[in-house]
């Protein structure tokens, strides 16, 4: 199954993308913005969890260079992550140790192919994902494989193709006679696509419509 960024492969090209989010003002500002977005998803989905499951087993996937490891980590549950490389992967456990955080370790997956039993884990995060996959098909692949190996809901981000600055990025690219290298999802999409893998979108969050169109979304299992 091919890759779909060969890029981050590249150790340099692992190391440059820890660094992205830290090299301007408005990316610290950002990456800000979406961590505080990250932990209102952590509240609401660990509040469908307990008191039941009080230490839930939690997979990062895909867990890239460790941008989200470390809040993760600190809701207390057990951390396991993945990443389709294996150079994201030690970038991100670096991270998690620096942090002082365990984990239960980590195993290199395509997330349209996870090697987890069904009903592995108790809840996922995919950040950061959906994104790279103009594909439906990808993207069906993705959701039902979080659906197998996950009992309980997901958090997951997209680009927001009905935000103001995603319209006006494809108005312009359109108007260039070219076409975004994003893939963008209206909600509605993205509840279609949901509900076709066994869930239901239950709540999102917006980064900035005006500025970006990131968002993040909590999944819930249909049963």
């Amino acid at each position: 199954m091919a890759s779909y960024s060969s890029r981050h492969l590249d150790p340099q090209e692992a190391l440059r993308y820890r660094g992205k989010f830290e090299r301007s003002p408005i990316r610290r500002l950002s990456s800000w913005r979406e961590k505080r977005l990250v932990q209102k998803a952590m509240r609401a989905a660990l509040q469908e969890l307990a008191p039941a499951i009080p230490t839930p087993t939690l997979l990062d996937i895909p867990c890239g260079a460790g941008r989200f490891a470390p809040l993760l980590a600190s809701f207390g549950v057990r951390y396991l992550g993945a990443d389709h490389s294996p150079h994201m992967i030690h970038l991100c456990h670096q991270s998690l140790s620096e942090a002082g955080h365990p984990s239960l370790g980590f195993f290199r997956s395509d997330a349209r192919a996870l090697g987890l039993r069904s009903k592995a884990v108790d809840l996922c995060c995919c950040l950061r994902l959906l994104h790279h996959f103009p594909q439906r098909e990808d993207r069906a692949k993705i959701l039902a494989q979080l659906r197998r190996v996950c009992r309980g809901p997901v958090i997951l981000s997209f680009l927001d193709g009905g935000s103001p600055k995603q319209w006006f990025h494809r108005t312009r690219l359109a108007l260039g006679g070219r076409q975004s290298r994003r893939t963008l999802l209206e909600v509605q999409e993205l509840r279609e696509e949901a509900a076709d893998a066994g869930f239901q979108l239950a709540k999102t969050w917006s980064l900035s419509g005006l500025f970006s169109g990131q968002s993040i979304a909590l999944l819930l299992p249909d049963s």
